[in-house]
């Protein structure tokens, strides 16, 4: 009887032991579960924050936005687009030709080292060449002098009141159509210094020479194309040579 007790002790702590054994280790497993589940979490979120509008225990996931790369700032304005950088084009050797535009402002260009007058406009944000022709220039103790000039006035069979060194009592010549001795031809186009025209002739071999006195000389044919090109307020340059030469984007009426 007495044996049967002792055993059925013994048993009875056996089954305990072992009942504590395995809430340890069922413990230790969740406890190990929940470590690795932290740790995946913490590899796939950068940031975990609750927000006041989660659930509790639940974490929401939050990633920093990223940045935008600098970017600089453009100005909008027309001098600034199209061809122009800062306002200014750098003439090249080579410039489209196209017909010309009446409702667009034309450029003259006297390049005096080609003997060549040309014709420009900006089209379709481009600067293209409208017109080119023959010129002849100042000679040498009479030059054209390079500059930027502003059309003051234009007049078809203009009269001409020749220099005191040409005739010292300054007689006037009549237009061209009742005198062919006035040197100016069908047309003139008066700049607004120096007494420079851009001007027609009665002497058609004399283009292509420095042999005027400071004015620049075309073809009558030419000179009657170009008149009807420009306006009152376009701009004339008188340049050595047009390529690098620099034009603005106000001188096309394009505005800041």
């Amino acid at each position: 009887m007495n044996y049967f007790f002792y055993t059925l002790t013994v048993l009875s702590l056996v089954l305990c032991i072992v009942g504590m054994t395995s809430a340890s280790a069922v413990e230790r497993i969740g406890l190990n579960a929940a470590k690795e589940q932290k740790s995946r979490s913490s590899l796939l979120i950068p940031s975990t924050a609750p927000s006041a509008s989660s659930a509790p225990g639940k974490v929401r996931r939050t990633t920093k936005p990223l940045r935008k790369p600098l970017q600089r700032s453009r100005s909008k304005s027309a001098a600034n687009s199209g061809p122009f950088i800062r306002g200014n084009y750098v003439l090249t050797g080579y410039l489209p030709v196209r017909r010309y535009n009446s409702k667009a402002p034309t450029v003259v260009i006297v390049d005096k080292g080609s003997h060549f007058t040309h014709a420009l406009q900006l089209q379709e944000r481009k600067i293209v060449r409208t017109y080119s022709m023959s010129n002849a220039i100042g000679k040498g103790s009479t030059p054209s002098h390079p500059g930027r000039y502003i059309v003051s006035r234009k007049k078809r069979l203009p009269t001409w009141t020749p220099p005191t060194s040409i005739d010292p009592k300054q007689k006037r010549i009549g237009p061209y159509n009742q005198n062919r001795k006035n040197p100016l031809g069908v047309a003139a186009i008066y700049l607004n210094k120096f007494g420079i025209l851009l001007h027609g002739t009665n002497v058609p071999d004399s283009i292509r020479n420095n042999i005027s006195h400071g004015c620049v000389r075309h073809s009558n044919s030419d000179i009657s194309r170009l008149y009807g090109m420009v306006d009152r307020g376009d701009v004339v340059y008188i340049v050595n040579r047009m390529r690098g030469h620099v034009v603005r984007a106000r001188d096309f009426k394009v505005a800041k």
